[in-house]
């Protein structure tokens, strides 16, 4: 059996690869038809429709559009919560869904014909477990590596928005005291932070466009928070949009924020400070303690082993 299995590889990687070819030129026999349609002025039934397929053409950028209806699945509620999900984990092309399940299916599919192999080469009738765990494993791992991926960028990209967002606060506080409106302000600090905050400076510039393109301000600043998903940055834009209604100056505001902003963050850094003391001594215990012992008494076990084993033998 196990002469088989380069076999049975080659042919699942060829089909695979055939496949795709297929589909590819499907593609992109699909696309020159609609643009020859469009060339030579095929008459649509609807205006609503044209513009619906116009809509389609500009935003979307095609990529494994074939692979749609077998790769996305039919519950749109899932698929919504997956979308909110590369929302915030900074992929937001209108392919990404259908890159990540086919991502996600290729890395299971990888994985589970990685089990087999491994199962079929390390099988043995008397030991049957530890292949078996072994296989699960993998699958296991390979079918929730992409969830995996995904909440480590989300978790890495809100550890960088909250690191940087104070000194961007400052900077706020700079432009809007120097006579700046909340726009130019927003666009100016994502210029100065771009080199050393480049995420925050993404969604900075991303509610500059929105706003610029005349979208409503406290949706806009509600979108930001929801996009960096820190309660800081909720906060800010619950001031903000305070600031707005009461009629309170927004300089004031953001000056009183902002210093309460760099007092969180310097009690962030004295809270890691104090917890360093704590981990240190929980290393120390953990790698210097069983080396110890194992020297001190490791001898007098052995010693007394072998005691034991000439008092048996006598």
């Amino acid at each position: 059996m196990q002469q088989y299995v380069p076999i049975i590889v080659a042919i699942l990687f060829g089909a695979a690869a055939i496949a795709f070819i297929w589909f590819g030129i499907s593609d992109q026999l699909q696309e020159g038809a609609r643009v020859a349609r469009r060339l030579f002025g095929e008459t649509r039934k609807a205006v609503g429709v044209a513009s619906q397929r116009v809509e389609r053409l500009v935003n979307d950028d095609n990529l494994l559009r074939s692979f749609e209806k077998f790769l996305t699945p039919d519950n749109e509620t899932r698929t919504n919560k997956i979308r909110q999900k590369l929302l915030l984990s900074g992929y937001r092309n209108p392919s990404a869904v259908r890159v990540y399940f086919a991502v996600k299916w290729s890395i299971a599919i990888a994985g589970f014909t990685l089990a087999a192999i491994v199962f079929i080469l390390a099988m043995n009738p008397q030991q049957p477990v530890v292949p078996t765990i072994s296989a699960l494993m993998v699958i296991m791992l390979a079918f929730f590596a992409t969830d995996m991926w995904i909440e480590r960028k989300i978790a890495y990209r809100r550890l960088a928005v909250e690191r940087a967002f104070p000194d961007a606060l400052d900077l706020l506080l700079v432009c809007v005291e120097a006579g700046h409106g909340m726009d130019q302000a927003f666009g100016r600090v994502a210029q100065e932070i771009h080199a050393s905050a480049p995420i925050l400076s993404t969604d900075m510039k991303l509610v500059v466009s929105q706003l610029r393109a005349g979208r409503d301000r406290e949706r806009v600043m509600a979108d930001f928070a929801w996009r960096t998903g820190l309660p800081d940055v909720a906060s800010f834009v619950t001031t903000l949009r305070q600031a707005d209604q009461f009629g309170v100056s927004v300089a004031e505001a953001l000056r009183v924020y902002a210093a309460e902003m760099r007092n969180k963050r310097f009690m962030r850094a004295e809270e890691k400070a104090n917890m360093m003391p704590v981990k240190l001594a929980l290393g120390a215990i953990l790698f210097t303690v069983p080396p110890t012992m194992l020297i001190l008494v490791g001898p007098s076990v052995v010693q007394i082993v072998r005691e034991m084993g000439k008092a048996a033998g006598g």
